[in-house]
């Protein structure tokens, strides 16, 4: 069975969208975008109807193709992300059935066959804060691990939005297996800020998708090259991203981060020979650590980490091999509890990327402390994890 991602309201919808860019993803997984305003649905350039759930007020969760779409989804829910998540839960049964049926996941709730669901929204606004954390929940109940993909407001988009975010982080935390965040804060300061939103989504979307394709299409045999040429897969992703406390597990909260570079000039394109480039590896993390998707994180600070290098086969030859030895031992640097989860796999493309996944307690993210101390000023609200894990790590470390 394929994996499923769904992106809910505006924001994860454009994100499900950019990562179905490349139609090998809809080889190995099945995309379904989320929003209660067709106007949104109608701006997705790779996701037909077909691929299409809307969320109406009176029906619940109907499919894109049904006659009438536009009429029963067109109101959408601004920023009030208490109604959206009131009718989300209003119409679950509803919403288990349409996810049944896009993935076909089989008889009874077993979640058989559906190795891992990405469920993507922003946390500040209205159906995606909103339903986003009632979806999780609903694919957890069906037994399908879950990777959550969350975007952050910047601090500017004031109070209302931070107190939708905590509260939709406070729902989400049960019923997820990692969670990878994505910080508006990134281009806070950037002129004309929201015209970059696209390409962010395209970068967060590319970065998910190597991981994804590089996992699943372009493994690497290990037998048939010298030197060290490890192989992971999504269980990887999750365990790079959760902790563990005795027999209780928590989910990290992990950024993202990617670098590439050319392994052949422009010139190859028009005349067909000449030697690939040589890669420096290392460079390649360094540069994919100044690009991680949250603001304010030092990546030598992280907890623990994967990095998944693809590139084209003549680099674990003997006649071009990178380091890659070398390049796990500065991913292990970049830990502090000396786990990470390092994998290469091999693509036909002239092109060489590092992409990375940092995990972090709550505490060491600012930019969480900064939104829940937003959201206490609009409301008595705080976000529980920031306490909760504290507390499982001093205990966990009074028992060690």
């Amino acid at each position: 069975m394929p994996y499923v991602f769904i992106g809910v309201g505006q924001c994860g919808g454009a994100i499900i969208d950019a990562a179905f860019y490349d139609e090998v993803m809809f080889k190995i997984a099945v995309p379904i975008a989320i929003n209660s305003a067709t106007l949104d649905l109608q701006t997705l350039k790779n996701l037909g109807r077909e691929h299409w759930v809307g969320m109406s007020r009176d029906r619940g969760f109907i499919p894109g193709t049904m006659h009438g779409f536009e009429h029963f989804v067109s109101g959408g829910y601004g920023k009030n992300r208490a109604r959206a998540e009131e009718d989300a839960l209003r119409f679950r049964e509803n919403l288990k059935e349409v996810i049944v049926e896009r993935t076909r996941v089989g008889e009874g709730d077993s979640g058989v066959g559906v190795p891992v669901a990405f469920v993507a929204f922003a946390l500040g606004g209205g159906t995606g804060s909103g339903a986003g954390p009632v979806v999780a929940g609903v694919l957890k109940e069906m037994g399908v691990p879950v990777i959550a993909v969350v975007v952050l407001p910047a601090t500017h988009e004031g109070g209302l939005t931070a107190k939708n975010s905590v509260e939709s982080l406070n729902l989400l935390i049960e019923n997820v297996d990692s969670v990878i965040l994505v910080d508006n804060q990134k281009l806070a300061h950037a002129e004309s800020a929201e015209s970059l939103f696209q390409r962010y989504n395209e970068y967060v979307a590319r970065s998910i998708r190597d991981i994804l394709i590089g996992t699943a299409i372009e493994r690497v045999d290990p037998s048939r090259y010298e030197g060290y040429a490890p192989v992971i897969d999504l269980k990887d992703m999750i365990a790079a991203t959760s902790f563990s406390f005795g027999k209780r597990t928590r989910h990290g909260f992990a950024a993202l981060g990617r670098a590439s570079e050319r392994t052949r000039n422009f010139l190859h394109y028009i005349f067909p020979f000449g030697g690939h480039r040589e890669i420096d590896v290392i460079s390649l993390l360094y540069r994919s650590f100044m690009k991680l998707t949250v603001a304010e994180l030092r990546p030598e600070h992280a907890e623990k980490n994967l990095v998944l290098l693809r590139i084209p086969p003549v680099y674990l030859t003997k006649r071009g091999r990178i380091n890659t030895s070398m390049a796990k031992q500065v991913m292990e640097e970049h830990s502090r509890l000396g786990e990470t989860h390092f994998g290469v796999a091999l693509t036909k493309r002239n092109l060489a990327t590092a992409t990375v996944l940092l995990t972090y307690r709550p505490n060491q993210i600012s930019r969480l402390r900064t939104l829940s101390q937003l959201a206490s000023q609009y409301k008595d609200i705080s976000l529980r994890v920031l306490e909760e894990y504290e507390k499982d790590f001093l205990e966990s470390e009074a028992e060690a």
